[in-house]
């Protein structure tokens, strides 16, 4: 039987356990999936294809996407997944080491990535007309990223992003830079048996960034920081996590902060039953933790990944520093990996007491990790 949208509804969207990563709808070859208030929805006639379940990164099993990549699984006390190297790095350029989060490595990355001829695009989380809500966006020059820089805290439908990258700007060696679920998204939509090539071809490297979880747009940012905070989105120029704090900077007004173990209650489903805080399946995997303040984390995963790293690294865009040489160094990394492990554990247990479901995604990982790990 082939399981089509109206399974997908039942088993992920219904329950409570979409991402809203529009991988969906970005794949759905009848174009008859729209995202409506963050879910997709049947707007057309469905033709029963099925592609578009079997694209969706909830319904695989993780150790299966992760052995496509890899060629192999990572063992079970690789808090971090697999990886190559570990580097601390900080971006040369002033301009992008001040207007980018923990010195601008990413978007050094992408520029140079740009310039070398070794993308042609860049499929990144913008913002739209409301202030600070994830918005897909194809950035083709620097001038672009720039727009662009900023962690949004936020999910968004950043794969619709790679449909327009692939149809309407016609570009063929792509970086996608997301969240690990998103990253996720794409590593599905490749090994799937329903792959959708036209667009997972087109993606050249991952970049994933480091995650313990996302805050809902309307549940946090509209009703928390502007409804009850006072603090008007438009006036914010970066939202930062560091030292346990969620951290809220104001054009021309003091530093607002809040404890970041407060946020939780405003975390969706999705984001509670998630493994993945090192985005285990990017070619190259960044993040502020492991690193000094300013510099950010990089681990090198894939072949391409560190193709990609030291032709940027050779480009002499990059201050590089092996981890090992920094504090707090890996070990950190680690120990919040296992943190986000433990706490999903936790979560499962839950719904498993209370007979909840749980997506194909959450089933195949909770087997591999012990709570006391």
């Amino acid at each position: 039987m082939v399981e089509v949208f109206g399974h997908l509804m039942k088993m992920i969207i219904n329950p409570g356990f979409c991402l809203g990563c529009g991988t969906c709808v970005a794949s759905c070859p009848f174009s008859v999936l729209d995202m409506v208030d963050g879910k997709p929805k049947l707007v057309g006639r469905c033709e029963a294809c099925g592609v578009c379940f079997n694209q969706c990164p909830q319904t695989a099993d993780f150790k299966e996407i992760e052995k496509n990549v890899f060629g192999k699984n990572a063992a079970v006390d690789e808090a971090i997944g697999i990886y190559n190297n570990a580097y601390s790095v900080k971006a040369k350029d002033p301009d992008i080491a001040v207007r980018c989060q923990d010195g601008g490595a990413v978007t050094a990355l992408l520029a140079a990535l740009l310039e070398k001829d070794f993308i042609d695009g860049a499929v990144v989380t913008g913002t739209s007309d409301s202030p600070w809500f994830p918005k897909p966006f194809v950035a083709t020059m620097r001038e672009d990223l720039l727009k662009c820089a900023g962690t949004k805290y936020s999910r968004g439908m950043i794969t619709t992003g790679l449909r327009d990258a692939a149809d309407l700007y016609q570009r063929r060696r792509i970086a996608f830079v997301g969240m690990p679920c998103q990253v996720r998204a794409i590593r599905r939509m490749k090994s799937s048996t329903l792959a959708v090539y036209r667009l997972a071809d087109t993606v050249k490297i991952c970049i994933g960034i480091f995650c313990v979880e996302a805050l809902p747009y309307e549940a946090f940012f509209k009703k928390v920081v502007e409804g009850q905070l006072g603090i008007k989105l438009a006036d914010v120029n970066k939202f930062d996590i560091k030292h346990g704090k969620f951290a809220i900077y104001c054009k021309g007004k003091p530093k607002r902060e809040l404890d970041v173990d407060a946020l939780r209650q405003f975390v969706d489903t999705p984001c509670k039953l998630c493994f993945d805080f090192a985005s285990d399946l990017a070619d190259i995997s960044v993040g502020a933790v492991g690193s000094p303040l300013g510099c950010s984390t990089v681990l090198t995963r894939t072949q391409i990944g560190e193709e990609a790293f030291e032709l940027v690294k050779s480009a002499g865009v990059l201050d590089v520093q092996p981890l090992g040489d920094v504090k707090p160094g890996i070990e950190l990394v680690k120990r919040l990996s296992l943190r986000k492990m433990q706490n999903a554990l936790g979560e499962i247990g839950r719904r498993r007491t209370a007979n909840q479901p749980l997506p194909v995604a959450v089933e195949s990982m909770s087997g591999t990790f012990k709570p006391s790990a």
